[in-house]
């Protein structure tokens, strides 16, 4: 259910509340943007997130300060926005863009168990590129890593893809109006110029795409 918070007040009938359309969206994001106020100003970062089950993930540097300042109990507001197409108009106040989004008010917790900071590195890697091997993680790498997680509890979607909606007196006008569709495509893969030889590019690479 909406809170005051997260109900949609702005063309209210493009809100949505229903877990699986946030999630949706959430699994398809490869970026969010966390918001959080930092001594008396405020401060948004992107950064990756993961979700998995009723949490979502983010992690960074413990001297990350916006990331700190959560750690030690601060609000944080966390958006995700997917652009599915540019929404070209008759006029300038009738261009747009189709997209779907989401955001989460949360608190977040650490995570402070190795054994579980361990996992959630794979648990990064596979959302991220599905398949990829990775050596284990050294315990100094996750001393330097602040995993936070953040309850999917007051959250909400909204989503525009009614493409051109122009005036009906526009619509008379001899100009061309219609949508652009967008979509995240990975190009050729380029291997890392210390490859060690003969080491071939995996196929999860060749073929990599968001769900």
């Amino acid at each position: 259910m909406p809170t005051e918070r997260t109900r949609v007040r702005r063309r209210p009938e493009r809100g949505h509340y229903d877990r699986a359309t946030i999630d949706a969206i959430l699994d398809e994001a490869l970026l969010c943007h966390v918001g959080v106020v930092v001594d008396g100003e405020p401060f948004v970062i992107p950064t990756t997130i993961v979700r998995e089950g009723d949490w979502v993930y983010l992690h960074g540097s413990p001297k990350n300060r916006l990331l700190t300042t959560i750690a030690a109990g601060a609000a944080a507001c966390i958006t995700v926005t997917l652009v599915d197409s540019i929404v070209a108009g008759r006029s300038g106040f009738g261009m747009s863009m189709d997209y779907r989004s989401v955001v989460i008010f949360a608190h977040g917790e650490v995570i402070d168990d190795p054994a579980e900071k361990n996992r959630l590195v794979y648990r990064f890697v596979e959302a991220i590129i599905p398949g990829h091997q990775v050596r284990p993680a050294k315990p100094q790498e996750l001393n330097a890593t602040l995993f936070l997680r953040f309850p999917i509890e007051e959250a909400s979607a909204k989503i525009r893809d009614v493409g051109v909606v122009d005036p009906e007196e526009d619509q008379a006008l001899d100009l061309w109006a219609g949508v652009v569709p967008l979509k995240l495509v990975a190009g050729e893969p380029r291997p890392c110029p210390a490859l060690k030889p003969g080491t071939a590019t995996p196929d999860y690479a060749k073929g990599w795409k968001r769900p």
